[in-house]
């Protein structure tokens, strides 16, 4: 395959970004094949100036994600719009072989109101994106 000059040969292979409301509208089994994958930011709506904050991603709300070698999480992300905050990598030999949910703790320090998202790379079913959580800062 010839690759034209202007195309990076990795940009023909940008990964999916998947969220929970691609699946929504499925079975109950899809429902809850998505819950087990999707990350959820977890914190509070306002937040101080300059004040350290807790920030907490869980991948799914109801279901547990497996965790062999063959199908775990690899890491979480955490998104201030196109700004990476942190990111903690998973050890799944760690974490045990039985389904977990798993659950990731950031500290941020804001300077402005904050859009955060998360995300989480599956080894299995790729990347998994959250809904934004706005949080205002205030003085």
């Amino acid at each position: 395959m010839k690759i034209p000059t202007f195309v990076s040969k990795f940009s023909l292979f940008m990964p999916r970004l998947f969220t929970y409301s691609d699946f929504a509208q499925g079975s109950e089994i899809v429902r809850t094949y998505a819950d087990k994958h999707t990350p959820v930011v977890v914190c509070n709506p306002t937040a101080q100036r300059n004040v350290p904050f807790k920030v907490n991603v869980r991948i799914g709300v109801q279901a547990k994600h497996p965790n062999k070698p063959e199908h775990h999480f690899v890491y979480i992300q955490l998104w201030n719009l196109e700004t990476l905050v942190g990111e903690v990598r998973l050890n799944s030999a760690e974490l045990g072989e039985a389904p977990l949910q798993i659950e990731a703790s950031f500290e941020v320090l804001p300077a402005v109101s904050l859009r955060l998202t998360a995300v989480a790379y599956c080894n299995k079913h790729g990347l998994w994106r959250s809904e934004e959580q706005f949080v205002k800062v205030t003085d």
